[in-house]
């Protein structure tokens, strides 16, 4: 005998979506397949990168169009390609609404920006995906999306893409080592060549201070003078102005036109690195010499002030 349904129950239970059956693809795995698509990418950037340099395209434009590259990339590719790009496919998992239904080009533009936010914030939105119950990052909130497995891969092909994955936080901590490390160390290497100049310059100086005194008040017509059988310098050494000029021993002969008193009058000097010195005895600042350089060291003061 046929039971009646209780009344307000419906006549046919719904079968369960078939997506709830996919199994979520955990974060290293993810990590892989993103590294891949990044690979893959940046080699095609940086073809028409290169094409478009060629052939004469400016080079804001060429940037423009890499870029556009790489949003198209991460938007088209999933929408028609039932959720999958190059690096998802190596993984055999896929990116999936969590209504099941089909993803469309907004939905993964809107994915797509996301990925911008999970970024903007130290990385944290993708790491998220190791600690959610379906390993859904942050930009698969906004997005409303998940990745699941949908397809069977070998075990040597999972560890490949899954070692592509541990490849990216270590290429993401030497970026950061790099960003914080490469100014520091230059600007250590700057400060290092600024010492040097300086100390040149106090040699120098006192070599001329030393032939002064041997010669009863007469300085040399030509600091050239000053190695004369090495008695006060072996050879002119180099004027350091790192960022601005080559190191260089060469001497800028001045005449009185750049005096202001008995001072140098800093906008009247032809900017050209090296030494400068002021060679007429009858000039108010007679026998000045100093870097021939208008630029600023690191202290902000001008290298020609010393």
């Amino acid at each position: 005998m046929d039971i009646a349904p209780e009344p307000g129950a419906p006549l046919h239970q719904p079968a369960p979506a078939a997506v709830a059956e996919f199994v979520p693809a955990g974060f290293w795995i993810r990590a892989g397949a993103y590294m891949i698509d990044g690979i893959l990418l940046a080699v095609a950037q940086l073809v028409v990168f290169g094409l478009l340099f060629l052939v004469g395209i400016p080079k804001i434009a060429t940037n423009l169009c890499s870029s556009l590259l790489g949003i198209g990339y991460f938007i088209w590719m999933p929408a028609a390609n039932s959720g999958q790009t190059l690096g998802k496919m190596a993984a055999g998992i896929a990116i999936v609404r969590m209504d099941g239904s089909p993803l469309t080009y907004l939905r993964c533009f809107g994915r797509w920006a996301g990925y911008l936010v999970s970024t903007v914030v130290a990385g944290l939105g993708f790491v998220i995906a190791a600690f959610t119950g379906q390993k859904r990052a942050l930009h698969d909130y906004l997005a409303d999306t998940r990745v699941i497995y949908i397809q069977e891969i070998g075990t040597g092909r999972k560890a490949a893409v899954i070692l592509m994955g541990l490849v990216l936080p270590l290429v993401a901590m030497l970026g950061i080592i790099a960003a914080v490390a490469i100014p520091r160390f230059a600007d250590l290497t700057r400060k290092s060549g600024e010492g040097a100049g300086k100390g040149n310059l106090g040699s120098l100086r006192s070599a001329i201070t030393i032939y002064y005194a041997d010669m009863e008040g007469q300085y040399p017509a030509d600091i050239s003078a000053l190695t004369l059988n090495g008695k006060y310098l072996q050879q002119i050494p180099d004027a350091k102005t790192p960022n601005f000029h080559p190191d260089s021993p060469a001497v800028r002969v001045y005449d009185a036109s750049v005096c202001s008193g008995k001072a140098v009058d800093l906008t009247k000097l032809q900017d050209t690195g090296g030494w400068g010195y002021v060679a007429d005895p009858k000039a108010p600042c007679s026998s000045s010499l100093f870097v021939n350089c208008t630029h600023t060291d690191s202290r902000q003061k001008q290298w020609a002030s010393y």
